[in-house]
């Protein structure tokens, strides 16, 4: 008997926007796609599968984005497997750390290369561009080899940016409305006129400590930290694109919950769409502690304040280093601008160089023409000589 399919997603922008695209593909109605912060994480995912089995396996069901709890993994997977045991459950991913736990899961489990792959495998191309900007939502840079950074820049990070926004105050509403809207590219632009991204205004109240030829170090700790906490890597985002530079730096505050209290930390950033070195290989031997993050965006954990100083600036130094002095750096956004000024240019030399060719041609015509009256003055003076 072939079952309905059910979609459970991810709840942040990524799993909202790739479950919509998917569903919207495949004629999956609203209300049986799900995402809802924290239940559909990695770590509530097991309790939403007992707490919903008996509804669950009454569907073909589709996992999207959610990857294996690293926390917990047998919890994860035990939870998995009840559920596989009963009926059709399929895994879609891009997080390599799954890769190591797919030989335990009893399911069919699809882990793509990047997130490129996974929007355009879930989705048709009427449905293409919600993917892609689920892709932009989770920062991942191959969606480069696809669209131009100008145009992701320009277009589509707005869009996700948007997109945060609503699914962060309700992802289970936004993955209904993405997924049952005529137009979800236009129901995500009609919000951006009623939000302004957070980043943009906390930005303007970090205290930038110095910036280098490729690097800016700031101090984060100027906002709240109950402000600045959900977004400050977002933030550090803002201001890589702000500045453009490819590295941040940030002298911070994370909340530990082992103590229950905000502790110094450090952060560090390599912009999303930079093609430059990862940071976190380079000062990780160099640091000497323990960094907490993946390669292109990290923390380490300060002593103290006056730690934390100089841990930051220690980290702006090295990044510096990884950018060669003799190198100019071009502002990538700047690139077609400065293309079709140099088109205009040629443009310009090869109308001038058409116009001269045509005047030495026409001063050609004209010394041929004479030649030829020459010629026959020439002729007529031995006609009349013989």
């Amino acid at each position: 008997m072939i079952k309905p399919k059910y979609i459970i997603s991810h709840f942040d922008s990524h799993g909202v926007a790739t479950a919509a695209a998917r569903a919207r593909s495949i004629g999956v109605p609203a209300d049986r796609v799900y995402a809802k912060f924290p239940v559909t994480g990695p770590e509530q995912l097991p309790s939403f599968i007992d707490t919903y089995f008996p509804t669950l396996i009454q569907h073909d069901v589709e996992i999207i984005d959610i990857p294996v709890n690293l926390r917990n993994p047998r919890q994860y997977i035990d939870a998995i497997n009840r559920l596989a045991a009963n009926t059709s459950v399929t895994i879609y991913d891009h997080h390599k750390t799954d890769y190591q736990f797919a030989t335990q899961l009893n399911c069919r489990i699809v882990i793509f290369g990047s997130g490129v792959e996974m929007a355009e495998s879930l989705s048709d191309e009427g449905n293409r561009m919600l993917a892609y900007i689920g892709v932009v939502a989770d920062r991942d840079s191959s969606i480069l080899s696809r669209i131009s950074r100008e145009e992701v820049e320009k277009e589509l990070l707005p869009l996700a940016n948007t997109l945060d926004i609503i699914v962060r105050q309700d992802a289970e509403k936004a993955v209904k409305e993405l997924t049952k809207t005529d137009d979800p590219i236009a129901y995500i632009r009609s919000h951006s006129s009623q939000y302004q991204y957070p980043p943009e205004v906390l930005v303007r109240q970090v205290n930038v400590i110095k910036r280098g030829l490729n690097t800016v170090l700031v101090d984060l700790t100027t906002v709240p930290a109950q402000q600045i906490s959900a977004w400050s890597w977002k933030t550090m985002e803002q201001i890589a694109l702000q500045y453009h530079v490819d590295y941040v730096v940030a002298i911070a505050e994370s909340f530990d919950r082992q103590t229950n209290s905000y502790v110094p930390t450090v952060l560090a950033i390599k912009y999303w769409l930079s093609t430059r070195t990862s940071p976190r290989p380079t000062l990780a031997p160099v640091l000497g502690r323990t960094t907490v993050g993946h390669d292109d965006a990290f923390s380490v954990r300060a002593l103290d304040r006056n730690d934390a100083i100089q841990l930051a600036n220690k980290m702006f130094e090295e990044l510096e280093l990884l950018t060669p002095r003799t190198t100019h750096l071009i502002n990538e956004v700047r690139v077609a601008e400065a293309v079709r000024a140099d088109f205009a240019t040629i443009l310009a030399k090869l109308t001038q160089i058409l116009e001269n060719q045509t005047k030495m041609y026409q001063e050609y015509l004209e010394l041929k023409k004479q030649q030829i009256e020459l010629l026959r003055q020439l002729q007529d003076r031995r006609a009349r000589a013989d």
